[in-house]
């Protein structure tokens, strides 16, 4: 990914938020395809539910390719699609909104390089996704509740929202669902 810091090894929670990020990162290809296929069981109890239903999964070909167009059709267009941006998704009408310049601003607060010639944008869900695992790596629970609550929490269900609505494959949805559902967890507002 294009967050980067000295950090320990991923364990646990960073290493399943590393795994959503690439997930929502791009198009799945065959190696995070064999992945997920090799640690099914274990991916299906994390979801709840199994993503990977409907998917010709001896044909890893074909599986890779509906999965794209699945991607293209949610995320990227040309119609009905809403890109996995918090600029985006929460309606600032541009790429590259405020609440990115906010993302930029915390990144560098918390001491995290972003790379400016990196493919994502800073506040694309995998870039948000990889800070967070990043902060829980660190141990900095309070900046990662803190860069939860202003920025994933704000803007996530609406995109799952989104996916839930559009999707023809059960993937996106349950990777979305899941997601939202560990964010909520981890993330509560606390009394």
């Amino acid at each position: 990914m294009n967050v980067t810091a000295n950090s320990q090894p991923a364990q646990g929670i960073p290493t399943a938020l590393r795994l959503v990020a690439s997930i929502f990162e791009r198009e799945v290809n065959e190696r995070l395809l064999n992945e997920l296929i090799e640690r099914r069981e274990e991916v299906c109890e994390a979801l709840g539910s199994d993503p990977l239903p409907g998917l010709d999964l001896d044909n890893r070909a074909e599986a890779i390719e509906s999965l794209a167009i699945e991607y293209c059709r949610l995320f990227i267009g040309p119609r009905g699609h809403i890109p996995p941006v918090e600029s985006v998704v929460l309606g600032e009408g541009r790429y590259w909104g405020p609440s990115t310049e906010a993302v930029v601003e915390f990144y560098k607060a918390a001491g995290i390089a972003w790379n400016e010639d990196a493919p994502l944008l800073p506040d694309h869900i995998s870039m948000e996704l990889d800070c967070l695992a990043l902060l829980e790596e660190r141990r900095q629970n309070g900046l990662a509740r803190t860069f939860a609550r202003e920025h994933l929490l704000r803007w996530l269900p609406a995109l799952v929202e989104h996916i839930t609505t559009n999707a023809a494959l059960a993937f996106y949805p349950a990777w979305g669902k899941a997601l939202k559902a560990i964010l909520e967890q981890l993330y509560h507002e606390e009394a």
